[in-house]
């Protein structure tokens, strides 16, 4: 219908199959839930295409997900919606991804000040500065970006060995 609209399928398998075998493109990020008309699923594929799916008799069988996989969801899911002009329900993701931000500095302030009590503040109290800054920018599909990329990060500063992508995210949002 428009660049924010994701494909609507429902597909009808005889037997498993991996979804590398129906999609060449390589997912990004996905949700998946079962319910009684089959599998769900909701994917984000790396060049930021998107497809929601019901599967029937069998199931796609999906690769093990990124250690962020929910956070690149969710910032998919509030990029399209904010694109959109649907600000509630696209604020509200990108709050639950600056939420998760927030915990990463928290597990810095602990990992730093080797406590998880803290009577008086840190320095990572300014971080919600940078949290608040985010959300009193105009609303729009970069909203979620700058969510994520405060997410990215903070957990990269956390964890050395992770890295953010943030590719299809940028796919979806295009250029400004």
């Amino acid at each position: 219908m428009d660049r924010w609209s994701d494909l609507d399928l429902r597909i009808t398998l005889a037997r498993p199959v991996q979804v590398s075998e129906l999609v060449a493109a390589p997912l990004w990020a996905w949700q998946e839930s079962v319910g009684e008309d089959g599998q769900r699923l909701r994917l984000v594929f790396a060049d930021g295409r998107r497809v929601d799916a019901i599967v029937s008799v069998s199931r796609i069988a999906l690769p093990e997900p990124s250690a962020d996989n929910a956070i690149r969801f969710d910032g998919a899911l509030a990029a399209a919606r904010l694109g959109r002009g649907n600000d509630l329900i696209g604020v509200h993701l990108v709050l639950g991804i600056l939420r998760e931000a927030l915990v990463q500095a928290m597990l810095l302030a602990d990992r730093d000040e080797r406590s998880a009590h803290h009577r008086h503040g840190s320095p990572f109290d300014a971080r919600a500065a940078d949290v608040t800054a985010v959300l009193n920018a105009a609303s729009g599909p970069q909203l979620a970006m700058e969510a994520c990329r405060i997410y990215g990060e903070w957990r990269r500063e956390l964890e050395p060995a992770y890295t953010p992508d943030w590719t299809a995210l940028a796919e979806i949002i295009g250029p400004e």
